[in-house]
């Protein structure tokens, strides 16, 4: 296994649950702390120096774990299933561009929030347009030999595929070959009845993780049994990332910090 962090590009401006800065700054940290990757969240790819993004990361011999679309939502108020065609075309414009970004590096494209809400119209017609969507956005990965990673997220978040035995089973009905799921510990201790079960059940899909305690902190503050984690991880064979998605308390260098000692402790001895 293998431990990264989420970052915010240059193309965002929301706060999130990231590690914010100059990029030189914010590598050479993770860096120095022990990380191995960084999940970047996007907005738009295309507004941002990606060869500057690139020769960075590598220079600090960081790999781009994931490529999180998250902020397209928060800051742009689209999606899939937006209602103004115009706004679910430029979400499907968003997707390409990570996808193009994501392909340069190796990475997969996450999609949590952007697939959007079904339920707020007509439930037919935005299961429609969110499957759709998916379809087209993952046919244009596979030109890139990229994968798309579907988020399971918790009914507070979104209204559709909330836990991962409901991902899962969409995810097998869409029978896109590069189509897979990235499992969070935050939403699963909210919607899955075990969490060694569901890393059981999407042991075949699973490509990518997030860890973040119940109340959002630094693993080990709160209540989520991560020495059950990573005890299950291993005995499954995972040996892909990590990422730390949580509050960036007090600062975002000293949560980072905390994150890694404790998960890589457990690593170690688990």
């Amino acid at each position: 296994m293998k431990l990264a962090y989420t970052i915010c590009t240059p193309d965002t401006s929301g706060k999130y649950l990231a590690y914010r800065g100059e990029l030189k700054r914010m590598f050479a940290s993770l860096k120095e702390i022990g990380y191995q990757g960084v999940e970047a969240f996007v907005r738009d790819p295309r507004d941002m120096d990606q060869d500057e993004f690139c020769r960075l990361l590598m220079s600090y011999d960081l790999e781009l774990a994931a490529v999180g679309t998250g902020p397209v939502v928060a800051e742009d108020k689209i999606s899939f299933t937006s209602p103004d065609e115009r706004d679910r075309n430029e979400a499907f414009e968003r997707a390409k561009a990570a996808v193009d970004f994501a392909a340069r590096l190796g990475a997969q494209v996450n999609i949590g929030k952007l697939r959007g809400d079904v339920n707020k119209g007509d439930l037919v017609q935005g299961r429609e347009w969110r499957d759709q969507a998916f379809k087209l956005v993952c046919r244009y990965a596979a030109l890139k030999n990229t994968t798309i990673t579907l988020e399971p997220q918790c009914r507070f978040a979104i209204d559709n595929l909330n836990s991962t035995q409901e991902a899962l089973g969409w995810v097998k009905q869409q029978q896109l070959s590069n189509l897979m799921i990235m499992m969070d510990v935050f939403h699963m201790n909210i919607e899955d009845k075990s969490q060694a079960a569901s890393f059981i059940d999407a042991k075949d899909y699973n490509l990518h993780i997030h860890f973040a305690d119940n109340n959002r902190g630094v693993p080990g503050t709160g209540n989520i049994d991560f020495v059950d984690a990573i005890r299950v991880l291993k005995a499954l064979g995972y040996n892909r990332y990590i990422s730390l998605e949580i509050d960036q308390i007090p600062d975002c260098y000293s949560a980072a910090k905390a994150a890694f000692k404790y998960l890589n402790r457990l690593i170690q001895e688990v």
